[in-house]
C-alpha cells in the first residue's frame, strides 16, 4: 500500500510537470479538462507500473512451448516505469491540435 501511495504522488507530480510545461503554473479551474481527468490518468499511470507480473519485472517478452503449442506475451511496461502516453496527454487536454495566431506588426506599431 505504501508503494502505491508513493507512486500516486509521483504520478501526480508528473501530471503537474506536464501541465506546467504546457501552460505554466497550475491554478484549479483554468483548464477544466485537466482537472476532470487528472485523478483517473494518475491511476492509469500507476496501474501500468504495478501490473507487471510477479517475478517478471524487467522482462519484455515471455515465450512458452509445450509440444506443438507455443504461447508468447509482450509486456507493455516491463520495467514498471511511470510514463505519460499520448492518450493520457490527450485526456488531460495537453496534446492535440492547437491553433494560435499573432497580430501583424505595421510601421505605426514601431513608433
Amino acid at each position: 500500500m505504501d508503494r502505491v501511495s508513493a507512486l500516486l504522488a509521483d504520478a501526480s507530480d508528473a501530471l503537474l510537470a506536464a501541465y506546467e510545461s504546457a501552460w505554466g503554473g497550475y491554478k484549479a479551474g483554468d483548464h477544466p479538462a485537466f482537472d476532470r481527468a487528472a485523478r483517473s490518468v494518475a491511476c492509469s499511470v500507476v496501474s501500468r507500473a504495478v501490473n507487471v507480473p510477479f517475478g517478471m519485472a524487467g522482462a519484455s517478452q515471455l515465450s512458452q512451448t509445450a509440444g506443438i503449442y507455443n504461447a508468447s506475451v509482450n509486456f507493455a511496461n516491463p520495467t514498471g516505469d511511470l510514463w505519460l502516453g499520448r492518450s493520457d496527454l490527450k485526456r488531460l487536454g495537453l496534446a492535440g491540435c492547437r491553433i494560435g495566431s499573432i497580430d501583424a506588426m505595421t510601421g505605426a506599431d514601431r513608433g
